[in-house]
């Protein structure tokens, strides 16, 4: 009895089978990666979604704290401040913010025992209007729970991982969705086949809507992921390297030399958090009030909606990040004794 001789197998459904096999894996990948990193994609787009409208949100939940009625002049800062210092003297201010519009009441930030607390001020009477602890804003909870799920630089990394994960979701989803048939036509690519049975209609329901937002997808995830902590303070030190963020005077003149950045005392654009912060030359000048550096605000065409950081050193600097009409936002550092900007 002979052998009998196998035939070989033919190319093409060599290659098929090839193909068949990178496919069902390219989806296996899709698949698992979505059921695990799905949930952190859900929290990071509901709460992200909630944060962008955070100054609408807290406009009503703080009303009471907001909104004053303009009458006349307003009171200095320094004397705003003063009456802070008067209701919370063994406290440290540390921040003051003027109102954006003429109805809008002043904020004092304060450090004691610990906490952080804003206290809101009538600028037009200097009357006390409530407080508010940083750590009981409810838009800072879903900031916190958006960037680190509350959990710290654990959850900062698991986010990250997500948002990263995010990324193979869309390559390898793109490498399902595309047209393997060259005659295939549109349908089940750029709309859904809703004639077929409903496994193909389910298929085309998942991969057709997810075609037209890959790119808002992708868009966002890259412009978030310069936030996490180990992916972005790579992307930071890159970007404060080449001088992105930085203040003209970076060019002009030496950099300013300080063991304090950016990010310890402010927040501020991500590609300015390693920049360091000056400090102010005092000898023989006359140290710079609060009023004064509000009025180099307003002299340079700054939108009202800045935080000005105030220094606890008598060579500290007044820090903050100010955007100026029809400019970028940019820290900006004021010495505490000439009325030049760094």
């Amino acid at each position: 009895m002979q052998p009998v001789k196998k035939e070989p197998s033919h190319p093409s459904s060599k290659n098929k089978a090839e193909k068949a096999s990178l496919y069902h894996s390219v989806w296996r990948w899709h698949f698992y990666a979505g059921i695990i990193f799905a949930p952190f994609l859900i929290i990071l787009a509901v709460t992200g979604a909630i944060y962008l409208f955070k100054p609408q949100i807290e406009e009503v939940l703080y009303k009471d704290y907001y909104e004053v009625t303009p009458e006349g002049d307003k009171v200095t800062p320094s004397e705003q401040i003063e009456e802070v210092k008067e209701l919370y003297p063994d406290a440290a201010v540390t921040a003051y913010r003027p109102g954006e519009d003429v109805s809008r009441s002043s904020e004092v930030t304060i450090s004691s025992n610990s906490e952080s607390m804003t206290v809101f001020i009538n600028p037009y009477t200097g009357e006390f209007m409530g407080t508010l602890k940083s750590e009981d804003r409810i838009m800072n909870k879903i900031e916190e729970f958006h960037g680190e799920l509350m959990a710290g630089t654990t959850g900062d990394r698991i986010v990250e991982l997500a948002a990263c994960w995010a990324i193979v979701l869309i390559v390898t989803g793109f490498f399902l969705w595309f047209p393997k048939k060259k005659k295939q036509g549109m349908a089940g690519v750029l709309y859904p086949r809703y004639t077929k049975r409903k496994s193909i209609l389910r298929r085309d329901l998942h991969a057709v809507p997810a075609f037209w937002i890959t790119a808002g997808m992708f868009f966002l995830i890259m412009t978030g992921l310069p936030w996490s902590g180990l992916w972005g303070t790579n992307f930071q030190n890159f970007a404060t390297n080449t001088g992105e963020g930085y203040p003209p005077s970076v060019w002009t003149g030496s950099a300013p030399t300080s063991e304090v950045q950016t990010k310890d005392i402010d927040n501020v654009p991500w590609a300015a958090e390693n920049l360091d912060v000056p400090v102010s030359d005092i000898q023989g000048l006359t140290p710079l009030s609060i009023n004064d550096v509000v009025d180099i605000a307003d002299a340079q065409d700054i939108h009202p909606s800045y935080t000005i950081y105030i220094p606890n050193e008598k060579d500290g600097v007044y820090t903050s990040p100010l955007f100026r009409r029809k400019l970028r936002m940019k820290p900006r550092f004021i010495s505490t004794s000439t009325l030049a900007p760094f």
